[in-house]
């Protein structure tokens, strides 16, 4: 009850409430900005909550990253430009209706839409993510491995189109978590005579530079863009109760959707925005009207994106497992505070816990207020030409990387993997995969030779734990599938070859 009562106290004093605030804004207008999003938004922010307390810097990290998926809208439906990958399925229907002059209705719903897919998200964190915390005290060694094993294997099978990639990537990840000291023996190891090694491989400095600084790069190339919005002209958004009557089942199915998927690791938006679309779809009257501007075509994506915000912060919190980029981010940003996600957070730090559980909801509420009201002014960003926002975002990663420990090293090091993370991405290698496993490479090693010690060197363990078990067969099948798709699409191809 005290880390209840700690946690509001929190959230509504004033830094809790300009925190939330501020959030809300960058993130509509991070989203909105097509190439960035959610991800990239955290990167850069993170350097400047080092000084915050933990339950501020949450609270600034879950209000930008809700709205920052529900920015992505905008562009979407303006621009038929999806600000993020997300918003894709919201750009058929959305930008329709703005080609129509109906703009701000398309926008309301998406804002309206997004509102009740995280409070409802929040609602299924708040009620699930205990009692599983409490079943993961029950894990050992072994099932902590596997657990950790699953987070990866099914995010390196989901993130890109290669499985291969995607694995390759991971153990990328895998060998950058062994730099620094040994966790067991408490000795360097891979350092090559560098102190700025000992900690391991800056995670700020790879996070900033893979994400944001690859994404500068790559905007640099693009040849220097002015976007125009046409005649679709944003005003202030509040939805019509008619819009509201004819919406509200597809933004509850919508908002379901999200969060069964967004609990998965390796789904995310990007899958349960387009799975929300075709269920809304399949149970319309008029599904013919889909695709030429059809309301329920905006609500049940947009509910079902924000909706896995929520519940991509499920096995983040209970298992200490992040299921998507945007999550291993934050995990990141716990680390850095000192503290690691996991089953032990709910004792060691409830009011942490709970600042977060209720943050998600309010924040939902935030950015429906700052959405409502300040849009039309932070529409106005679409206007920039990429070269601005590319300067911008080095700017921003340059400054943020020197300031966590004060080193150039960190600079270097950002940079390096900045050009890393473009090249990545120009040989469509998904960078994803190398930050999960850089996060959890800790947790996989440490909890895999403790085991090994418990069981004299035993593989057996990993066996006969049931936990681990389970978790072992979830990690095969999250590799198999996608193996599957293959060998199905190659099949129907060689049959087929028309």
């Amino acid at each position: 009850m005290d880390g209840i009562i700690q946690s509001l106290a929190v959230i509504f004093s004033l830094s809790g409430i300009a925190a939330l605030l501020i959030g809300a804004v960058l993130g509509i207008v991070i989203g909105a900005l097509p190439g960035l999003g959610p991800s990239i938004g955290l990167s850069l922010l993170i350097p400047f909550t080092y000084n915050m307390s933990p339950e501020l810097s949450m609270l600034l990290m879950i209000s930008l990253y809700t709205s920052a998926e529900y920015g992505g809208s905008i562009s979407a439906i303006l621009l038929s430009t999806p600000g993020t990958a997300a918003a894709a399925a919201t750009a058929i229907d959305g930008y329709a209706m703005a080609q129509k002059g109906r703009a701000n209705e398309a926008i309301s719903i998406s804002l309206t839409a997004s509102t009740v897919g995280g409070i409802l998200g929040g609602l299924a964190l708040l009620l699930l993510a205990m009692p599983l915390a409490k079943l993961a005290l029950q894990f050992g060694p072994a099932g902590y491995f596997a657990v950790g094993l699953f987070g990866l294997t099914s995010v390196a099978a989901l993130s890109g189109g290669s499985l291969v990639k995607g694995l390759l990537g991971a153990v990328l990840g895998l060998a950058l978590a062994t730099v620094g000291i040994d966790p067991i023996a408490g000795t360097p190891r891979f350092t090559f005579g560098q102190f700025e090694l000992y900690e391991g491989v800056p995670f700020l400095a790879a996070l900033i530079g893979l994400f944001a600084v690859s994404e500068a790069i790559a905007l640099a190339e693009k040849q220097a863009r002015r976007t125009e919005m046409g005649e679709s002209r944003v005003g202030h958004v509040f939805m019509s109760v008619a819009l509201l009557k004819e919406t509200w089942r597809s933004m509850v199915s919508g908002s379901v959707i999200g969060t069964l998927l967004g609990i998965l690791p390796g789904v995310g938006g990007n899958i349960a925005c387009w799975v929300a679309r075709d269920y809304a779809r399949a149970r319309d009257k008029n599904p013919q009207e889909y695709g030429k501007g059809a309301p329920n075509g905006i609500a049940a994506p947009e509910a079902s994106n924000n909706a896995t915000v929520g519940g991509a912060l499920v096995p983040l919190l209970s298992l200490g497992v992040p299921g998507s980029p945007t999550t291993a981010i934050m995990m990141g940003a716990l680390i850095m505070h000192g503290l690691h996600p996991g089953p032990q957070l709910f004792t060691e730090s409830p009011a942490l816990v709970y600042s977060i559980l209720f943050g998600v909801i309010i924040a939902s509420l935030v950015q429906y207020l700052v959405g409502s009201l300040f849009l039309p002014i932070m529409a106005r960003t679409l206007l920039l030409p990429t070269g601005v926002i590319a300067a911008g975002i080095l700017a921003f990663a340059v400054l943020g990387s020197f300031a966590i420990r004060n080193l150039m090293f960190d600079v270097w090091m950002t940079l390096g993997f900045g050009l890393l993370g473009y090249l990545m991405k120009k040989l469509n290698f998904p960078v994803a995969p190398v930050i999960l496993a850089m996060v959890l490479g800790y947790l996989i090693e440490s909890n895999y030779r403790t085991a090994l010690v418990s069981s004299q060197g035993s593989y057996m363990i990993f066996l006969t734990d049931p936990i681990s078990m389970l978790f072992l067969i979830l990690s095969a099948i999250s590799l198999a599938v996608p193996i599957y798709r293959v060998w199905s699409a190659r099949r129907v191809a060689a049959v087929d070859p028309a």
